[in-house]
């Protein structure tokens, strides 16, 4: 099987990417054949010249909005994925940790899409208390009474047409709620939600995409994948991720607000 992984790693990002591809080749669908494309704006990356590896130029547009830009990015190259039977998309600080197969593998019954749970919301078990976009001039509006669970954004795939079209659908709701002045409560993952509300997606459990250092009962064991921590002095911090600041966090910063965090203090 051909699949196909959608990694986006502009500005600051790119950080994270030999990471990502050497655990990828480690262990995500280790019988296939995998092709990744690296939508990014640096001139050069590591494994570039590698055959899995496709190099697509591709800018940010600066934090909120550049989360939203990866599904024009995936759909407005679909002459990429002609050969292509899966697509994937995993965050940039996606390190895998142990192996993933087809078991993440949607079937009809699911639309052929599927999307990862988040972890903190699952625990809460009540859709009432999920961090839906509960604003009705939003394309991701979710009203109360309705939704039955709350899934991550930086982690869904599926067969290359149907995931497509999502990519599709997510981009042109997006564009719209811009026009209209609209910025989604969590962004584009607003908008995954409010288009999976209706339908079946294969459900890939928070053990396959779970933030590094979390610790909860039940859940410390099985990890198939972490994502790193951006906030980490040793990434910059997520503010110089984003480029909002070109001030990298010290260790002892990142300490400080760790531990205040803890005593429940500000800094």
């Amino acid at each position: 099987m051909n699949i196909g992984i959608l990694y986006v790693a502009t500005g600051r990002y790119i950080c994270f990417w030999d990471e990502f591809y050497t655990s990828a080749k480690k262990y995500l669908f280790p019988n296939d054949n995998l092709k990744f494309f690296v939508f990014t704006d640096a001139e050069k990356i590591e494994h570039q010249d590698n055959n899995d590896v496709v190099k697509i130029y591709a800018k940010s547009s600066g934090w909120p909005e550049s989360t939203c830009d990866r599904f024009s990015f995936f759909a407005d190259n679909e002459e990429l994925y002609k050969d292509i039977d899966y697509l994937y998309h995993f965050n940039a600080n996606m390190k895998f940790v142990d192996t993933i197969d087809h078991e993440i593998i949607p079937k009809e019954e699911n639309g052929y899409i599927c999307a990862t749970l988040w972890l903190n919301h699952k625990l809460k078990g009540n859709p009432e208390k999920y961090p839906y976009d509960r604003n009705p001039k939003s394309l991701a509006y979710i009203p109360y009474g309705e939704g039955k669970h709350y899934f991550m954004g930086g982690v869904h795939g599926g067969r290359t047409k149907e995931y497509l079209q999502m990519c599709r659908a997510l981009e042109n709701n997006m564009k719209e709620d811009f026009a209209n002045g609209v910025m989604a409560a969590w962004h584009d993952e607003s908008h995954i939600n409010k288009y999976l509300l209706d339908k079946n997606p294969l459900i890939i459990q928070p053990q396959y995409a779970i933030p590094e250092n979390w610790k909860f009962k039940g859940y410390t064991k099985n990890i198939k994948g972490l994502l790193l921590d951006k906030k980490h002095w040793r990434y910059g911090g997520i503010d110089y991720l984003r480029g909002i600041t070109d001030t990298k966090i010290t260790p002892f910063k990142y300490w400080m607000i760790k531990i205040a965090k803890i005593l429940k203090i500000k800094v």
